[in-house]
């Protein structure tokens, strides 16, 4: 009788051959992950160690430019102390040159004062005073054109500025008694005129 295997070839049992073909592969994975892991523990040193580098680096650079910043700090306080120093001077230099710009001397005064007195008959000061560039005056006049005259020669010289006639009044002999005040200035320099001004 004649068989028929419908099942296909008969399986071989597996034997030692087998074994000895799957294990190289399977002993070459773990060195595989050794060495990966190896790799990244390197590679991760590596890059600690530059980032290391860099950070020491970074840090001696900003040390560096703080101490530059405070010697600029300190240069800065200096100038701005000699700029108020300058400044300080330079409103002294001011006040100094204001001054011998109005300043004029007592006899100077007493001269145009004599002047504009002599100019005008029957008039008498009983009293004169200065406090700083302002003068005050007391006295007579024979009448109000006398004071009238005074007063117009006081302009005239060119010193006495902003005349007050604070009071007047007629006296028994028929005199006129007066107070003025005025503020005693050298007189404005002229301005050379513009050439080609109309």
């Amino acid at each position: 009788m004649i068989r028929v295997n419908l099942a296909g070839m008969p399986k071989k049992k597996a034997g030692k051959g087998a074994a000895k073909s799957a294990s190289p592969s399977s002993s070459l994975l773990p060195m595989v992950h050794v060495l990966i892991m190896i790799g990244a523990v390197v590679t991760g040193y590596l890059w600690y160690s530059q980032l290391n580098n860099q950070t020491t680096d970074l840090a001696q650079k900003i040390t560096g430019k703080e101490a530059e910043l405070k010697a600029l700090e300190a240069v800065i306080k200096q100038d701005s102390i000699y700029e108020a120093r300058k400044a300080e001077y330079e409103r002294r230099i001011r006040i100094i040159d204001d001054l011998k710009k109005s300043q004029v001397s007592p006899v100077v005064m007493l001269d145009r004062l004599v002047e504009s007195v002599d100019r005008t008959r029957f008039v008498w000061l009983g009293s004169f005073t200065q406090t700083n560039s302002t003068v005050s005056m007391v006295g007579n006049a024979s009448s109000l054109e006398a004071l009238a005259t005074f007063y117009a020669n006081l302009q005239d010289t060119g010193y006495f500025h902003n005349i007050d006639l604070r009071k007047f009044e007629d006296s028994r002999g028929g005199n006129v008694a007066f107070n003025l005040t005025s503020d005693f200035a050298p007189p404005a320099p002229i301005k050379p005129a513009v050439k080609g001004a109309n």
